[in-house]
C-alpha cells in the first residue's frame, strides 16, 4: 500500500513536471503578441464572440494556478488547458484518500463556476453589441440629418431635389437591411458560442465521472482491505 502510494505521487509530478517543461518548447503559430493589448482599441463584441470557448482558460475546468504562469507562459492556450484538466483530475484522485462524494462535489462546484464565468461574459459581449449597434444607428442618423439640411439649403429643381431624397432614402434602407443582416450573424455566433461551451462541459463531465467510476471501484477495495 505504501509503495502503490508513493508511485502514484511520483506518477503525478512526473506527468505535471512533463506538461511544464516540455510544454514550455512549443512556440504558437501566432507568434508572441499577446491577445489582449490594454493599449490598442477594445476588441468588438463580434471579435470576442469569434473566440472558441473550449479553448479559454476563464472556462476550462481547471483550478487557479497562477504561481506556473510564468513558467508556462510560452505553451499555447490549448496545451495548457488540455494538461491542466488532466494534472487536475490527477491531484484529485491521487492515493485513494479522498472520499468520491467528495470528488464529485469538487468537479461540480468547478462546473458550476465556469459555467457562471461564461454567461456573465456571454452577457457583457451582448450587451456591448447592442451599445456598438446603437452607435453606429445614432452615427449613421445624424449623417442623413446633415445630408438632407443640406439639400433644403440647396437651389434645386423639384426633380433633382426629390431624386436626392430618394438617394437618401436608398441609403436608409440599405444600411438598416445591413445592420439587420449583422444582427442575425451575431445571434447566430451567439448561439453557436453556447453550444459549444455546453459540449466542452459534456466532453469534460463524460471523462470526469469516466475516472470517478473506476477511482470508486478501486477506492472501495482499498476501504475493504483496511478493515
Amino acid at each position: 500500500m505504501i509503495y502503490q502510494n508513493k508511485y502514484m505521487k511520483q506518477l503525478l509530478n512526473i506527468l505535471f513536471f512533463s506538461c511544464v517543461v516540455f510544454g514550455c518548447q512549443i512556440k504558437t503559430e501566432r507568434g508572441e503578441s499577446p491577445a489582449y493589448d490594454s493599449n490598442s482599441q477594445e476588441e468588438s463584441a463580434t471579435e470576442k464572440l469569434k473566440k472558441d470557448p473550449r479553448q479559454d482558460e476563464r472556462y476550462s475546468l481547471v483550478e487557479d494556478r497562477a504561481k506556473f504562469d510564468e513558467l508556462r507562459k510560452d505553451i499555447p492556450a490549448e496545451t495548457k488547458v488540455r494538461n491542466d484538466e488532466k494534472a487536475l483530475i490527477m491531484d484529485w484522485m491521487a492515493d485513494y484518500q479522498k472520499e468520491p462524494s467528495d470528488i464529485r462535489n469538487k468537479f461540480s462546484a468547478l462546473v458550476s463556476r465556469k459555467r457562471d464565468n461564461f454567461n456573465k461574459d456571454m452577457n457583457k459581449i451582448r450587451d456591448q453589441y447592442s451599445k456598438e449597434e446603437t452607435k453606429k444607428k445614432d452615427s449613421f442618423n445624424k449623417a442623413l440629418a446633415d445630408e438632407r439640411g443640406e439639400i433644403k439649403d440647396q437651389k434645386l429643381s423639384r426633380e433633382e431635389r426629390t431624386e436626392k431624397y430618394n438617394d437618401i432614402d436608398a441609403k436608409r434602407k440599405d444600411f438598416y437591411s445591413q445592420v439587420r443582416e449583422d444582427r442575425d450573424s451575431f445571434e447566430s455566433d451567439y448561439r453557436q458560442k453556447r453550444k459549444d461551451f455546453e459540449e466542452y462541459i459534456k466532453e469534460k463531465s463524460d471523462m470526469f465521472y469516466a475516472e470517478l467510476k473506476d477511482y470508486t471501484v478501486k477506492f472501495n477495495e482499498l476501504k475493504k482491505q483496511k478493515k
